[in-house]
């Protein structure tokens, strides 16, 4: 068997006709390289994985379907990872699609000999620039991303696949939001060797799987709060001599999450007297906390929430 240059990891639970135009889209993108399609079905039942294998049959395409049962989407992709071949990894989300980027990212990992890839444009819509320093390291990136300095799509990356082996990265699969954050911030704080492509991919609306198509998506806004938690304890033990590092989640990232959680909740009509019992019974008021690494905004909204509620409005 040939050697494998790149796994395309897709989930897929009840994606209908998406499974096959993803893989043929890819196919297109890519007939310069040696690809593999890993489709993780988590008991689909609307035939859409038997579509996905007609079509890597009758396209002559490396692939397989791996049968995850009923559990998360992050387990089924910490399994895509472990039965992958490639040298790199990508992972395809069916509710997020992008157009054209993975010969970019490929070309840009092995002229850098990177272990991460990401698009960070130097142009955005609204003026903002990014700006990357060649050879920045993985937590200066968790740094920037926290200050919002830095921006990139957590579902458009590369990875090689030694480096998520040998670091032992993992999606957390208890976890049903904002893991894919979660997963790219521990990536970084491993230190990866970065590049990026300096390109403004193009999301693939028309054919994105509805996200309201999909079954167990969990409304629970706190997922995304334990999750940033674990990896603020990841932080600590990794990097805990890393002061800017730590006040970056402590002050900043987490804060806002918190804040982020509350507008929800306000959003789905609960009153700000059970916010305030929920959040002080789960303990995630610890983490309303602010200092000088906490941006104005945010801050003007945790003094409000904590001492003014009355006052406080969603923004």
């Amino acid at each position: 068997m040939a050697n494998t240059d790149l796994s395309i990891i897709i989930p897929a639970r009840n994606n209908k006709a998406k499974n096959a135009y993803i893989i043929k889209m890819i196919a297109d993108e890519t007939r310069s390289l040696e690809v593999e399609f890993i489709v993780l079905d988590m008991n689909s039942t609307d035939g859409g994985v038997l579509d996905a294998l007609n079509m890597m049959k009758t396209g002559n395409l490396r692939g397989s379907v791996i049968q995850c049962g009923n559990g998360t989407v992050c387990s089924a992709l910490n399994t895509g990872i472990y039965r992958a071949k490639g040298k790199y990894i990508t992972f395809v989300y069916p509710t997020r699609l992008y157009k054209n980027y993975i010969n970019e990212y490929i070309k840009i990992a092995e002229e850098k000999d990177a272990e991460f890839v990401f698009a960070a444009p130097s142009e955005l819509e609204d003026g903002y620039k990014n700006i990357v320093p060649e050879g920045i390291k993985g937590t200066d990136m968790v740094v920037s991303l926290i200050r919002s300095s830095l921006y990139m799509d957590f579902t458009a990356v590369l990875f090689r696949r030694e480096f998520l082996i040998k670091n032992n990265i993992r999606f957390y699969e208890e976890c049903t939001l904002g893991y894919a954050e979660a997963f790219i911030y521990n990536s970084l704080l491993a230190n990866p060797v970065a590049a990026y492509a300096d390109m403004d991919i193009k999301r693939d609306y028309v054919n994105s799987l509805n996200h309201g198509s999909q079954k167990g998506i969990s409304n629970n806004c706190f997922e995304r709060l334990d999750a940033m938690i674990k990896v603020y304890e990841n932080c600590r033990k990794l990097h805990k001599n890393d002061t800017v590092l730590i006040e970056a989640f402590e002050y900043q990232k987490l804060p806002a999450v918190v804040i982020n959680c509350i507008n929800k909740l306000l959003d789905e009509g609960f009153s700000k007297t059970s916010i305030r019992k929920l959040l002080k019974n789960k303990g995630y008021d610890e983490y309303l906390k602010i200092s000088g690494s906490t941006d104005d905004e945010l801050k003007k909204r945790i003094v409000e929430w904590k001492f003014i509620p009355w006052v406080y409005k969603r923004q």
